[in-house]
């Protein structure tokens, strides 16, 4: 059973890669929700081969989960790449699936994190030079 759910997964992530309007945030269709809900009943069809009574919606936390997962193996990844291991020594993944979601390489991007606490000193500046 373990592999027949492998072979579902696997084919579920091949699905989620063709339909582009699902994950490309660039994709002309990605914010038209007929076409996403539409591509994601088709994903729902398929995950219901081993996942009886799947909706669209369990069917997208499945894949969020697997994202996630996936995430968090490209961290690690990452993060001994930067430590300077040799090669021998940077972190393998773990995930079977790790390589079927390389084409989201470019989605995954974390935001640029602002802080307030150089706005807040400006104010605090400001109202002590008004006092002064």
């Amino acid at each position: 059973m373990a592999s027949r759910m492998n072979e579902v997964i696997a084919e579920l992530i091949g699905m989620y890669r063709s339909e582009i309007c699902l994950w490309n945030k660039k994709h002309q269709d990605y914010h038209n929700r007929i076409k996403r809900q539409a591509a994601m009943e088709k994903l729902a069809k398929k995950f219901a081969e081993v996942e009886p009574g799947a909706t669209p919606k369990t069917t997208q936390l499945k894949i969020n989960n697997l994202r996630a997962a996936h995430r968090k193996e490209k961290l690690k990844v990452e993060a001994s790449m930067k430590s300077g291991a040799s090669a021998d020594d940077v972190y393998k993944p773990n995930l079977w699936y790790f390589d079927l979601f390389d084409f989201l390489a470019d989605q995954d991007i974390p935001r640029i994190s602002h802080s307030n606490m150089d706005d807040d000193d400006d104010e605090v500046n400001k109202t002590l030079l008004l006092f002064s």
